[in-house]
């Protein structure tokens, strides 16, 4: 129940913002009028979900067959009012590119929400303490945004002032809601056709397919939307940087994906059961196109950056029509045809977005080749050592050979890396290298 009144705040926040962060960020706004402006209609439009969601709790509660949640239902509603104090100071952050401190701020976030939600959950409060375990790490992180940042809310509104800022809003909207369907699609499919225990199974796949692409990869393509935002005028700039991130990218999620795809029956049997073995194949299309769509997430950053958020929403949208043709054709197939749709999916939306930003940075396909290749050739390998020792040595589906064929593919992965001197590796150990040292002369420094 929670988990949907989740999904339905998150959908209503989705609504509230109306993509001026985003605008803030990607037109680097310092205007006090302009930024009150937008907290002023964020605060407004919230409210009014807060009041809807206040009002009707008691239909949502009955609808879904749990009356006792809604009291819940009702104070979760403030998240709507709490969450326009917080995007602001986050935003601004962004905008001056200060992600260590919201790294910092979402970590000790998390921790808060899972040691409330488990601590209330022990001492009986059931519903209200998953509630408390959202609202309460929400309010201290929009304190603390808020004096780190400075920033006072100032109720103002100018219309004018927005003027400017519409057309970006309008569109990015368009593109948050598109990126919402597709978020809930496939589950939608499985659910409404194929019933609640493939839906079980997809979902466990999907779910776990995502975990490094949310922990990882998006943090990474937040950095890169604010830095190329920065420098969209500058095209030999761009160039270089979106060069970086895809050899930065085939290094990071390249291994983990084709390690996974490897270790995914192992992984499913061994953590979750036998049980779940129906999964083992869908989870391995999954991983496949979260490896796309990883890459997919950096175009993104790069055609909203520098402004082709218009074109970017309306490619968007063509590979979301094709996702929805391709998951009812392929539902006679069960959940292994609707993987392969979300497969299909990711590969036109790649090819679409990929070659809009080529477009806009004057790159060529044989560029994105050359950015990926050091990282593609030691996962390939990697993939390889990996699948010889599940088929001929760590047959069994046990924990100690899944952690054998974790331990030696990531060693090879690691030796091969060690032994490339290309130049995109040697320039990539070279900054990592760097920045461990100005890490470590920092903390010597210190004592």
């Amino acid at each position: 129940m929670m988990g949907i009144v989740m999904m339905l705040i998150g959908y209503s926040n989705l609504i509230t913002n109306f993509g001026f962060n985003e605008a803030i960020i990607q037109k680097r706004i310092n205007d006090k009028k302009v930024l009150n402006s937008i907290f002023t209609f964020d605060l407004v439009v919230s409210s009014f979900f807060a009041l809807l969601f206040f009002m009707l709790a008691g239909y949502i509660a009955d609808f879904f067959k749990t009356p006792e949640c809604k009291e819940v239902i009702r104070v979760m509603s403030l998240v709507f009012i709490i969450s326009s104090f917080t995007g602001m100071p986050a935003t601004l952050l962004k905008r001056d590119m200060n992600f260590k401190y919201i790294s910092l701020f979402d970590f000790i976030s998390s921790c808060l929400m899972n040691f409330i939600t488990l601590f209330l959950a022990l001492k009986g409060f059931g519903y209200w303490a998953l509630a408390y375990g959202q609202l309460i790490p929400l309010i201290i992180m929009t304190v603390s945004l808020c004096i780190k940042t400075g920033w006072i809310p100032i109720f103002y509104y100018s219309h004018a002032s927005l003027k400017e800022i519409f057309h970006f809003g309008k569109w990015n909207f368009m593109k948050t809601q598109l990126g919402f369907v597709t978020q809930h699609l496939d589950k939608f499919i499985v659910g409404r056709w194929l019933g609640p225990t493939s839906l079980g199974f997809y979902d466990k796949a999907i779910s776990v397919a995502e975990m490094p692409y949310n922990s990882l990869i998006i943090n990474i393509n937040s950095v890169m939307f604010s830095s190329f935002s920065r420098t969209n005028e500058n095209k030999h700039q761009l160039q270089q940087q979106f060069r970086k991130s895809l050899t930065l990218l085939s290094f990071i999620n390249l291994p983990i994906y084709f390690g996974l795809i490897v270790i995914a029956p192992y992984f499913v049997l061994v953590l979750l059961g036998n049980k779940w073995s129906p999964m083992i194949i869908p989870f391995q299309i999954i991983l496949v196109s979260m490896l796309i769509r990883s890459f997919g997430g950096l175009t993104a950053s790069l055609n909203v950056g520098v402004g082709k958020y218009k074109d970017h929403t309306i490619l968007f949208f063509i590979a979301l029509v094709a996702f929805m043709i391709t998951g009812f054709l392929f539902l006679s197939f069960g959940i292994e045809g609707i993987a392969a749709s979300y497969f299909v999916f990711s590969l036109i939306q790649i090819y679409l977005w990929m070659g809009l930003s080529l477009k806009n940075i004057d790159l060529s396909w044989k560029d994105v080749l050359s950015a990926v290749y050091p990282g593609a050739a030691a996962s390939i390998v990697m993939f390889c050592v990996a699948k010889l020792l599940t088929q001929f040595i760590f047959i069994d589906y046990s924990f100690i050979n899944m952690i054998s064929v974790i331990g030696i593919s990531a060693s090879v992965y690691c030796l091969y890396v060690l032994l490339d001197n290309s130049k995109l590796t040697k320039d990539l150990k070279n900054i990592i290298w760097e920045d461990i040292k100005s890490k470590t002369s920092i903390v010597l420094a210190q004592k």
